[in-house]
């Protein structure tokens, strides 16, 4: 058993040590039970419970692990990354989708699910960016970020080296915020994070053989 001043210190009250607990959370995707179990840390003189940089992480990973169990049904990180890649306030997003000013806050916090409609509207907004562009224009609802995503879609050329030769790739890449916005989070896009972003999408790409370079 480690000491308790191998432990870390409490950040609350400075006093105590920090040691591991975890509780469970459980979710019921259309009837369904998902528990996951998850980390947190609590102080052993005040208390109060924390989590610390390291948990967070994990327990991120542990939420993400839950998606095969969901089927169809959207998780709840799904959707706010979703909302926020485009800058819509929970109200402004249940607009566009046709439902109460509420409702989105409580498909975020999975205390109901989307119906089968509404479901595969979402699922196409996140695969299809131009199509909640046009939900968003018929529900006259303004999409505050769209500008900055319509620059994300830009076209890119760069060169990739394959054995003996380099080829050129033009294509479209498709970027995202990597906050959790990440997420996340699933729902459509695949991601590979490459250097601060997440390239999501399918890269269209032809390829040209060039000459190796000298």
């Amino acid at each position: 058993m480690n000491s308790t001043k191998s432990l870390p210190l409490c950040p609350a009250c400075r006093k105590g040590h920090l040691h591991s607990i975890t509780h469970t959370k459980v979710f019921r995707p259309r009837g369904a039970e998902v528990t996951v179990e998850l980390l947190a840390s609590k102080c052993d003189a005040c208390g109060v419970q924390t989590t610390r940089a390291a948990q967070h992480d994990e327990n991120l990973r542990r939420l993400a692990a839950r998606k095969p169990q969901y089927g169809n049904v959207l998780m709840g990180e799904e959707i706010v990354a979703l909302r926020k890649r485009y800058g819509l306030t929970q109200q402004a997003a249940a607009k566009i989708f046709g439902k109460g000013k509420i409702a989105f806050s409580r498909y975020e916090n999975e205390v109901t699910y989307p119906d089968d409609g509404t479901t595969l509207m979402l699922s196409m907004a996140l695969e299809k960016p131009d199509s909640l562009k046009w939900l968003a224009d018929r529900a006259e609802v303004e999409l505050p970020l769209w500008p900055e995503r319509c620059e994300d879609r830009r076209m890119s050329l760069r060169s990739v080296p394959t054995g003996d030769r380099r080829v050129s790739v033009v294509g479209l890449v498709r970027y995202q915020s990597s906050a959790a916005d990440s997420a996340a989070a699933g729902g459509g896009w695949q991601s590979i994070p490459p250097t601060g972003r997440s390239q999501i999408g399918a890269l269209k790409s032809i390829l040209v053989p060039m000459k190796e370079a000298a």
